[in-house]
């Protein structure tokens, strides 16, 4: 307190509530307030003309009259994703082959294109594409096997591929008839669910004494592990196909999804041709097929192949003589006949060999592969 009576403020301020410090702005703001400050600053010390707004991917910004749609894209890094091109299965052909694209007002506009006030520079995404379809026309004058084939008969006609222009992925193949179908003095003996190291090769040594060919649709997984028999199949003359790699049962292959579809027919294939097999059949699991079976062994260049001669010996209490009885009722030009050389206990299958292959002599029929050039 002095003399006067007046109060001595010290340099302090006084005590009290502090005040709220002000909001911060936002990075993309201050950004466009600088660009525009020193536009301003630039248009006003060169005597220039003055700047203009414009929108760019929702932010304002401030730009000279005479500037294009692409100096304002680059000058802002403007930069839109890039799409994949994909193949016919989806799989990944080339990564960022699809351009997006700089909207001018929501729309496609050339680069040169000169922006006005309260233009809007956007982006559009490129988005991911599957590769074009190609579709070849053969003219098949030897004729072809039906898709899913049951018997060996052949026509000729119009072979339609349609496959991936890029991947060449088969997508479909349709065939039309133009001529009478050709039936071949011959059957076809086929055996599936092996190799097995009991049943197998005592088949074989029967096959090799008689001077037969056959077809062995093998299971993927059991030739990884018996690689000798199946070496030996194909040394011997023996077609080698695929009856999948794990022959899933549950649900039937026909309702399996497709991802487990294709790696059932892709790994099954692998592991034989891994073995010197060149394989072009499919059978699937018992002989369960659609649309969707087919179109994807298509793809993978294997046709399916089903039967029209079923014995039964996969069924319990079947007999050698059961076993050939059926066989040579039903057996006629063109049959290709189902057997097992694995699933089960086959000494019935094994005991009526002999005889089903006497049998079918008999009558007058040549004993061939499936893809013999008789079928």
């Amino acid at each position: 307190m002095s003399d006067s009576g007046t109060t001595t403020r010290t340099g302090r301020a006084p005590a009290g509530p502090t005040a709220p410090p002000a909001p911060r702005p936002r990075q993309a703001g201050v950004a466009a307030l600088l660009a525009g400050v020193v536009l301003l600053t630039y248009a006003v010390t060169q005597q220039g003309p003055l700047p203009f707004p414009v929108e760019v991917e929702g932010t304002t910004r401030a730009v000279l009259p005479g500037t294009t749609l692409e100096e304002a894209a680059d000058a802002f890094g403007v930069r839109p994703r890039a799409g994949d091109l994909l193949d016919v299965d989806g799989e990944l052909l080339e990564r960022d082959a699809v351009p997006g694209a700089v909207l001018l007002n929501g729309r496609r506009a050339t680069p040169g294109t000169m922006l006005s006030p309260g233009d809007r520079i956007t982006t559009a995404d490129g988005d991911d594409r599957t590769e074009p379809i190609e579709r070849v026309v053969t003219e098949l004058e030897a004729g072809t096997p039906s898709n899913p084939q049951f018997l060996l008969i052949s026509a000729p006609g119009q072979e339609t591929v349609r496959r991936g222009a890029v991947s060449g992925k088969v997508v479909s193949v349709s065939f039309v008839p133009t001529g009478p179908a050709k039936v071949p003095n011959a059957v076809a003996l086929t055996f599936d669910d092996g190799p097995t190291p009991t049943y197998t090769p005592q088949i074989l040594d029967i096959l090799e004494r008689f001077d037969v060919q056959a077809t062995f649709f093998v299971v993927g997984y059991l030739a990884e592990r018996f690689p000798d028999i199946v070496r030996r199949q194909v040394e011997v003359g023996m077609q080698v196909a695929s009856h999948s790699w794990g022959h899933p049962l549950s649900p039937p292959f026909r309702k399996q999804p497709p991802r487990r579809m294709r790696e059932e027919i892709v790994r099954g294939t692998e592991a034989l041709e891994a073995l010197g097999a060149r394989v072009t059949l499919f059978r699937p699991p018992q002989g369960s097929f659609s649309p969707d079976v087919v179109r994807v062994a298509e793809r993978y260049g294997l046709r399916l192949v089903l039967w029209n001669v079923d014995p039964g010996d996969w069924r319990r209490g079947a007999t050698a003589n059961s076993i050939v009885k059926n066989v040579l009722a039903a057996v006629r030009p063109g049959s290709i006949i189902l057997l097992h050389d694995g699933g089960g206990d086959r000494e019935a299958t094994l005991r009526a060999l002999p005889r089903i292959i006497r049998g079918i002599r008999e009558m007058g029929l040549e004993l061939v592969t499936v893809d013999h050039p008789l079928a």
